[in-house]
């Protein structure tokens, strides 16, 4: 069937059971991790339930804000998902942080998403106006979603090269080197692993992957050229904020520190703990097992579960 014959009222009408039943695959993977020893049964559970009532609270708003014709509305909704954004990095994405981390990744989710989302909307998707609720609120949001994890991956790498190769830069710093100079190949191999998932998405684009945002056009009525041309600028657009973010959040992170007399602060790095700690479920999954007598299965997942915290690899300094 042809696109412009779609019909929506042929669609099968679904309802919470079947958010219900699809559930199903979310368990299944618990299950796998928990077997595995990988200790991610608990995120995957509450990322879980927080994709029901998220989408389930953005459904009934964006249903009036896309249907407005309000600049207000259109820039309090954005710096509420900047505001949102810069939370998950901070307190649930990042393992380390340091003080004024919510902060910067505040200001940096904001110029590098809304700045490109200005851009793209206005000069490559030619929108009129270039806020116009139903495509640049959207596009924020595929911004903020996809950049998020770059920068998350960026600074965390930052973080811990700047730790773990702390003695060979601060030689590097008492030789004369600026704070820039010492710290440049720990500040390009974050910069390189953090911007390989977005390369290796858009190598894949049409090839192997079939992006949402096209599929979603075609069905909406757009034509295949339209709406090819249109997830080819999303794409674009995607990587510029995610490089932007990238390297803003690894120069935020050398920047506070190696201080402006070029000493290394590593005593400004903190461990950012989990909301929810994995141990207090492991107790409590070690008890119910001793009491209806553990099977050999279980008996490894929990040997597996103690296993110690993965080592970082240190980076060559050249």
């Amino acid at each position: 069937m042809a696109a412009e014959d779609y019909d929506p009222s042929l669609q099968p009408k679904l309802d919470w059971w079947h958010v219900a039943q699809s559930s199903v695959f979310v368990l299944v993977a618990a299950l796998i991790s928990f077997c595995m020893g990988t200790r991610l049964e608990l995120s995957l559970i509450i990322s879980g339930i927080r994709c029901v009532v998220q989408l389930t609270m953005m459904g009934y708003v964006l249903d009036d804000v896309l249907s407005s014709n309000n600049a207000g509305i259109v820039v309090l909704m954005t710096l509420t998902l900047v505001l949102l954004g810069a939370y998950e990095t901070t307190f649930n994405r990042a393992k380390k942080t340091f003080k004024g981390f919510f902060v910067n990744m505040l200001v940096i989710l904001l110029v590098s998403n809304v700045f490109i989302a200005f851009l793209g909307s206005a000069f490559a998707l030619k929108e009129q106006p270039f806020w116009s609720p139903p495509k640049f609120i959207p596009i924020v949001g595929m911004l903020l979603g996809n950049s998020m994890s770059s920068i998350a991956m960026a600074t965390e790498q930052c973080l811990d090269h700047l730790s773990l190769n702390g003695p060979i830069l601060e030689a590097r710093l008492s030789f004369g080197a600026t704070r820039f100079e010492a710290a440049r190949p720990l500040a390009v191999e974050a910069i390189r692993v953090s911007m390989l998932p977005v390369i290796t998405q858009l190598s894949v684009m049409g090839l192997i992957n079939i992006p949402g945002t096209m599929v979603g056009l075609i069905l909406a009525g757009t034509p295949m050229t339209d709406a090819v041309v249109y997830q080819q600028c999303i794409m674009f657009m995607i990587a510029a904020s995610s490089a932007l973010g990238v390297a803003m959040a690894v120069i935020a992170c050398l920047m506070v520190l190696v201080d402006k007399h070029h000493s290394l602060r590593r005593e400004k790095i903190l461990d950012n703990p989990p909301l929810i700690r994995f141990k207090t479920i492991v107790d409590l999954s070690q008890a119910v097992s001793s009491s209806i007598g553990p099977t050999a299965c279980f008996a490894k997942c929990r040997r597996a579960n103690r296993r110690q915290e993965p080592v970082y690899e240190e980076v060559e300094l050249r």
